[in-house]
């Protein structure tokens, strides 16, 4: 497996979803801050601890690459992906999500090992 996308609910300003990444359970909290028009995501493990908190999203920007000191956090990366190729304005209330302008996508630690350079 290569790309995961994660189902978020688009619209919904603060809302939460389980999902399996690489064989273990993660919780995924999302927060809409509407005075930045921004949204930030945590990652809490299965018993809802917070291993990361409130990235700020970005797209076409990995999301986990600073945080992979901690054995707890997915061995991939995650990057809101652009579905329109040029717009880098991130991701709005309205517009993230699975099908819209910006998708949340998870990229196996098997594929993004391929771009990782050896010193």
């Amino acid at each position: 497996m290569a790309a995961v996308l994660i189902k978020n609910s688009p619209g919904e300003p603060y809302h939460s979803i389980r999902t399996r990444l690489e064989g273990r359970d993660y919780i995924l909290h999302f927060a809409y801050n509407q005075r930045e028009a921004r949204w930030y995501l945590s990652i809490h493990d299965d018993e809802d601890i917070a291993l990361v908190q409130s990235i700020k999203l970005v797209t076409n920007w990995p999301l986990l690459r600073f945080y992979h000191h901690d054995p707890r956090v997915p061995p991939g990366d995650m990057m809101v992906i652009d579905q329109t190729n040029g717009d880098k304005a991130p991701p709005g209330l309205d517009d993230f999500g699975p099908g819209l302008r910006c998708e949340l996508t998870y990229f196996t630690s098997d594929y993004t090992s391929q771009f990782v350079s050896v010193a």
